[in-house]
């Protein structure tokens, strides 16, 4: 457990905390894993900020650093906005480097996470790793140049450091993964200057970021190696995509783009925020998804509902959740932070010659919550030319209230910031019309496709454990496997006829292997009609095969129904070894194995 052993990283959150991100951290561990045999690239990792991926870095270092069997060190650099000298900087990055290299080699997690350490101490660390021998060697190398130079070496002595991981994993076998937190900071932070000068200059005022030498671009050969990769990350969307996408870095990096929980993940969390922090406080699983489903499984929205400083803070029913979620939008921590978004950002969002209308175009832009911008509709609406409303969005852009890809805009799936938008502009302008920005519909539909969202989102989880095999129907033990990708599905037989698959699954190893999943989510029996249902869709799964000349797939159904199966059904499936089977009970069980920590609520029959 984690609890019990040292962590060469703190983190900020109680291990509790860390919920869902099973998929994406068991990626990048397989990003780590894979460098040994120079099979990552370097990759970027970008989301809007209090999205959790800083959580999910620590998470991260904390997994590989205790596998030595992978042989891969991970560099763990965190930046910041405090502004410094080159000739320290690189002084400070190198002994993070050599450090926490040293403290892999030899699985001290104390030695990764001391950072009272100097450099030239390292070189008394006593190992017979041949890796920390060949470091230690690297050490006095580079304190040799450091200590008889001064700040006018320092880019070049940064140039030649830059390359030290490659050639450190490429000498011992012990290879990197440089992973940078806030990648986008490295071209603001530092500058190319004597310590006297630099003090001078901030005496001055004159620190600014275009004064700052931009170390990202130094970067260009070592973002290629495949024998010490790079993942960074970003929380100012828009120009860490700049930075790795473009300039040059560009053609350089994969990347991945965080987005918020699952909804039944986000109801997980809140329940475990208030078993944490408020055990007084409760609320019921159908509760707990209604507030999750509200603020779109973010997790930092989730957070300020449980820590609330409301008054009138109940989970009790929907009424008290819309009410505690207005407060938090209008008044509370999800007010402030956008406020403090919005006023660092009034350079982009501001600069409007006619205010009102570009006031407007932000208010009509809440209608597009996780959805393209409707740039030509928002023209139409206000009457004014469509180059006008393009102007406003690309500012919108800039300032990362909106998101880029495939020259298309896109707003963010965050709807605490369309009702923030809509909340502190709605007053300012007149003859608006009302903008709901309820979620009710989507709880609605949630409710009726709960359960197997539930399967879809838990399947993504498997990764090789042993479950009960009572959870699926079966005596003895069954090992899970990891799936490709888990999603509905529908497909036609050779008689037209369509069948709808609630989940249909693919596993991710050799030859074909598929899982189809049918999903009766009330509190009435699965009778033989339909398991005949899914039968059938899977021999018509088989003959699309066929007919398109693709590999014929091995097929697993699986058979979930909250209401249990009738007695024909349980006897037609027991001894079928293509059929799982689970009931109330089984799914729950499959559901709190992998972080499920309320019983799955059955609604009323819609």
């Amino acid at each position: 457990m984690y609890d019990e052993k040292i962590l060469p990283v703190e983190e900020m959150l109680a291990y509790e905390e860390f919920t869902d991100r099973v998929e994406i951290l068991r990626e990048l561990d397989a990003w780590v894993k894979n460098i040994q045999r120079m099979a990552s690239p370097s990759t970027a990792i970008i989301s809007p900020r209090r999205m959790g991926k800083t959580v999910l870095l620590d998470r991260l270092v904390n997994t590989v650093f205790f596998k030595p069997e992978y042989r891969v060190a991970p560099f763990y650099f965190r930046m910041t906005r405090e502004k410094t000298t080159l000739r320290k900087f690189l002084l400070e990055y190198a002994t993070t480097f050599f450090r926490q290299y040293i403290a892999y080699c030899n699985q001290d997690p104390v030695l990764f996470q001391d950072e009272s350490l100097e450099l030239g101490e390292l070189l008394e660390q006593d190992s017979e790793h041949d890796a920390v021998r060949l470091a230690q060697k690297m050490i006095r190398d580079f304190l040799r140049r450091y200590e008889k130079n001064t700040h006018e070496d320092a880019r070049n002595q940064w140039d030649a450091f830059i390359r030290i991981p490659e050639r450190l994993a490429s000498f011992s076998g012990t290879r990197v993964a440089v992973i940078i937190d806030e990648f986008q900071e490295m071209k603001f932070s530092v500058y190319d200057t004597s310590e006297e000068h630099f003090t001078e200059l901030g005496a001055r005022g004159m620190l600014t970021d275009q004064g700052a030498t931009n170390l990202t671009a130094t970067y260009d050969r070592q973002s290629q190696s495949r024998k010490a990769p790079m993942l960074v990350s970003g929380s100012a969307v828009t120009l860490i995509f700049r930075t790795v996408m473009g300039g040059p870095l560009g053609g350089r990096f994969d990347f991945r783009y965080l987005r918020p929980l699952s909804v039944p993940d986000g109801a997980a969390l809140l329940h475990q925020l208030l078993d944490i922090y408020l055990p007084d406080v409760t609320a019921s699983p159908e509760n707990a998804l209604y507030a999750s489903a509200q603020v779109g499984a973010h997790p930092y929205y989730l957070y300020c509902l449980a820590m609330s400083k409301s008054e009138d803070k109940k989970f009790d029913d929907t009424d008290s959740i819309d009410r505690l979620i207005r407060y938090e939008t209008e008044q509370g921590k999800i007010f402030g932070f956008w406020q403090t978004h919005f006023q660092d950002n009034r350079m982009h969002i501001n600069t409007d010659s006619d205010e009102v209308l570009g006031k407007k175009i932000i208010y009509y832009f809440t209608r597009y919550n996780n959805q393209p911008v409707g740039i030509r509709e928002l023209a139409e609406k206000l009457n004014v030319p469509k180059k006008t409303v393009e102007e406003k969005i690309e500012r919108l852009y800039l300032a990362d209230l909106v998101w880029r890809t495939r020259a298309r805009y896109y707003a963010f799936n965050d709807i605490c910031l369309m009702r923030y938008i809509k909340f502190v502009y709605e007053n300012d302008l007149e003859d608006v019309e009302e903008i709901d920005l309820s979620q009710q519909n989507l709880f609605n539909n949630l409710k009726g496709r709960f359960l197997e969202l539930v399967v879809q989102v838990t399947m993504m989880k498997f990764n090789n454990e042993t479950l009960d095999g009572k959870f699926f129907g079966k005596t003895g033990e069954m090992e899970t496997p990891l799936f490709q990708f888990a999603d509905t599905k529908y497909v036609k037989s050779s008689g037209s006829r369509s069948y709808q698959i609630d989940v249909y699954a693919r596993e991710r190893r050799k030859g074909e292997r598929i899982w189809l999943c049918e999903c009766k989510y009330t509190k009435t029996k699965m009778g033989i009609k339909q398991v005949g249902k899914l039968e059938d869709a899977a021999v018509a799964l088989r003959q699309e095969a066929e007919e398109l000349g693709r590999t014929v797939p091995d097929i697993q159904m699986w058979l979930v129904s909250t209401g249990g199966f009738t007695g024909e059904v349980a006897e037609y499936v027991r001894e079928r070894e293509d059929i799982f089977f689970s009931d109330y009970e089984g799914i729950n069980g499959i559901f709190r194995a992998y972080g499920g920590n309320y019983n799955i609520p059955v609604f009323k029959e819609q």
